[in-house]
């Protein structure tokens, strides 16, 4: 068998010679040690210790190994931030798994002289680790260990130490595979990565070494190329919870050695022979006056300092973080921190200021997003990490800053739709959840769309040119509009020419093809030529490929068919991000007839916006709420949406979470009802109540049918009930026929907003929607 005695017992094999160890040779003694890491942790700890210029190599699984001197070992215990232990080898031997296993292990311990450790008045414990290869009782197996090393002392004094399993003077760890059975001494005693600080807490707080090495795994630690200031001129933060990156960052900047909280009698080495008391206080006065100084010039020379931004929409949490950041000695540093309670959906507007002013031109972006403990559903999750990496590009579009982007998940689905590019995964685990850190620098977001990009060109399709040349003329026009009013999704053909009857609306980078159904005068193989035609040439405008153009057959509607599905398979189709006038809205071009995004409204959508601040806003038949997520957006007090099926509001939910709205908030209520019953049974009074019905509805979910001529009346005056004195009901439809109801022109100070609200894109002259602006008449 093979047996190896770590060096720096056998050098102390008397104590007569521990004792004549003078401190300077006690400071160079070789030490084996086994620097030991929560899982996945390895390579962050390994680039810490490289910064403190200790050599490291990763041996397994949360362990790496060191061999070094006694200034190592108390440099570890002293400054590691993400370290859990630090164990010194006293014995390894190689075991046989086929044969008694506790048994071996009693030999092993059986072979040191324990007498030479510690004595009879001091107490132990053992720990023992045991591969899931190796078929052996733990208990049993730690017994026979301290059954060898009381055999030891009986031997020699006919007495025994004894057992102490919470705060022994020794903690003896054992480790034991199918090849071999290890023995160390604890010399770090309680855990390391226990921080002092944490005084106040949220919801699955962030372990603070996990903290730590992801701060390391992101490069805070470096400094610029000259070594004399940080390489990163900022640090943010924009779901901050209890501060535990703000802090880890801010103890690493001001040179604050975390284990000074536990210098005064947590360390295992105390009672350790080779303890060096002189350098070890040493090392701590060194500590204490560095962190002294580090604060003082971050205190004193506020440049020098970091750009610390931390946001969370929950006021609770900042004020855990302004708590915990007082607790780790940084009090003197909050007036120069900017801690505030911020959604998310307020972060571009903070950080596009600083962008411009150059205080953001090199960030850490580092966060760890509620996993759905606040958000409550798993399909908000996706919409939460879109949100966060369309916000980013969004705040630094156009200035040439790639920040550093760091964000934890449970999934590692989860992160990998956040923009980055090489992005770099770890995984690892915040206490008992496995999760995954994806960091790397942020893409930046794409520019222009295919109004902004398009360009007349020479193109000759034969039998299609008078489509070709039709479209580009709408385009060149369509396009000085689009710039104009910052508009990327717009209807560029809508049926011009009678052989070609499609309708194309643009979305972003995408082109939604509609097919009118032929009359049954025109042949099926002319009406198909001429339909792929059409398709030819919209690849040939635009210069797009077939994954960017989506088609669908558009024929006269019964019921409430234009919100069924059209895709009957299962798995409902991707997804995609369509932009307007701020705000982000998922796009479905392939389960439903419409997309979620009723490009008509565009400008209703924004009358609600710019009437939304302060507000109390009902949306009824609110569809997938995005005129609500206007009105959110906008600083409304509160968002009512009401609508008859739960599919579109968890779609209008998402909605909301994509553009980083709090959907746990109560000031955003998500009913799904009929309309009729909710509005009568309702009490509340709004200032802003939306209306757009369809033309007619015959759901399975409620009694009888609804037809927008026949019951508009109805349903506004019930709205005009909920509407305060001095609101104002925006009410429309598509059916072309409408005409309102003569009793409610009577009633109420009735606007006719249609032109109004007609887009640039759309014929004026032939009104695809009718609009209304409603009011209570005012008594004289």
């Amino acid at each position: 068998m093979t047996e190896t005695t770590a060096p720096a017992l056998a050098a102390a094999s008397s104590p007569a010679l521990s004792e004549a160890l003078s401190p300077a040779i006690s400071a160079e003694l070789s030490l084996e040690l086994i620097i030991t890491c929560a899982d996945g942790l390895e390579a962050p700890l390994q680039t810490e210790l490289t910064s403190f210029g200790i050599a490291s190599d990763i041996k397994s699984t949360g362990r790496l190994t060191v061999t070094g001197t006694l200034r190592d070992l108390y440099t570890i215990c002293l400054w590691s931030r993400v370290a859990s232990r630090v164990l010194m080898l006293i014995k390894r031997r190689n075991i046989n798994a086929e044969y008694d296993v506790a048994e071996q292990l009693y030999g092993l311990a059986k072979s040191v002289n324990w007498t030479e450790q510690f004595n009879l008045e001091q107490t132990f414990a053992i720990r023992l680790s045991v591969d899931k290869r190796v078929a052996v009782s733990q208990q049993f197996a730690m017994l026979r260990i301290k059954d060898a090393i009381a055999d030891t002392f009986n031997e020699v004094y006919d007495s025994r130490p004894n057992v102490d399993s919470k705060h022994p003077d020794f903690a003896i760890f054992a480790t034991v595979n199918d090849k071999q059975a290890e023995l160390y001494l604890d010399l770090s005693g309680t855990s390391l990565h226990r921080r002092g600080y944490r005084v106040a807490m949220t919801e699955a707080p962030l372990k603070e070494n996990l903290a730590a090495a992801l701060l390391y795994s992101a490069g805070w630690h470096k400094k610029n190329d000259a070594g004399d200031a940080p390489f990163y001129n900022a640090l943010v933060d924009p779901m901050c919870g209890s501060g535990t990156f703000i802090i880890e960052a801010l103890l690493m900047h001001c040179d604050y050695a975390v284990g000074i909280d536990k210098a005064a009698n947590q360390f295992g080495f105390y009672q350790w022979q080779h303890h060096d008391e002189t350098l070890w206080q040493q090392m701590i006065d060194d500590a204490q006056t560095r962190f002294r100084e580090g604060l003082a010039i971050a205190n004193e020379q506020p440049d020098t300092l970091p750009l610390i931004l931390g946001f969370d929409a929950d006021s609770g949490a900042i004020i855990a973080t302004e708590k915990n950041l007082i607790a780790a000695g940084l009090q003197d540093l909050l007036p120069l921190l900017d801690i505030e309670t911020r959604a998310l959906d307020q972060l571009s507007s903070v950080l596009k200021p600083l962008v411009d002013d150059g205080r953001l031109s090199n960030p850490l972006i580092i966060t760890n997003p509620p996993y759905g403990e606040r958000l409550g559903d798993e399909e908000m999750i996706k919409p939460l990490y879109q949100a966060i990496g369309l916000i980013l590009q969004d705040s630094f579009a156009g200035s040439g800053i790639d920040p550093m982007l760091g964000i934890l998940a449970s999934h590692v689905e989860q992160v990998d739709i956040l923009p980055i590019k090489e992005p770099k995964t770890l995984r690892c685990h915040n206490g008992a959840i496995t999760v995954y850190f994806r960091y790397g620098k942020l893409i930046a977001g794409q520019t222009g769309n295919l109004v902004s990009r398009f360009e007349k060109r020479e193109i000759e399709v034969e039998d299609g040119q008078d489509f070709i040349n039709r479209l580009q003329k709408n385009l060149a026009k369509l396009k000085k509009l689009a710039k104009k009013d910052n508009v990327s999704n717009v209807r560029v053909y809508d049926a011009d020419l009678p052989d070609f009857k499609v309708a194309i609306d643009l979305y972003g980078d995408y082109a939604h093809v509609q097919e009118y159904a032929p009359p049954k005068t025109i042949p099926p193989e002319t009406a198909k030529k001429r339909f792929n035609l059409a398709l030819m040439g919209i690849r040939e405008v635009f210069d797009i490929n077939r994954e960017q153009i989506f088609i669908k057959t558009r024929a006269r509607q019964s019921g409430n068919d234009q919100y069924s599905k059209q895709n009957t398979t299962e798995k409902r189709g991707k997804f995609h991000v369509a932009r307007e006038d701020g705000a982000y809205f998922y796009v479905n071009f392939t389960d439903y007839l419409d997309t979620g995004l009723f490009i008509d409204h565009r400008n209703m959508r924004a009358r609600i916006k710019d009437n939304s601040r302060n507000k109390s806003v009902l949306n009824l038949f609110a569809y997938t709420c995005t005129a609500s997520v206007h009105a959110a957006l906008a600083g409304a007090k509160k968002v009512t949406s009401v609508d008859l099926s739960q599919n579109y509001l968890d779609w209008g939910k998402q909605n909301f979470v994509l553009n980083g709205l709090d959907v746990s908030r109560n000031k955003y209520q998500f009913v799904a009802a009929d309309i009729f019953e909710w509005i009568k049974e309702n009490t509340e009074q709004f200032d802003i109540i939306f209306i757009d019905p369809p033309t007619f509805s015959n759901s399975k979910k409620f009694q009888g049918t609804f037809d927008v001529q026949r019951d508009h009346a109805a349903i506004i005056n019930r709205a005009m009930n909920r509407l305060t004195a001095d609101g104002v009901l925006y009410f429309s439809n598509n059916f072309t026929r409408f005409e309102l109801d003569e009793q409610l022109i009577e009633r109420y100070d009735i606007v006719d907003i249609t032109q109004k609200t007609i887009g640039f894109d759309f014929n004026i002259k032939k009104p695809i929607h009718q609009s209304f602006e409603i009011r209570h008449r005012q008594s004289l």
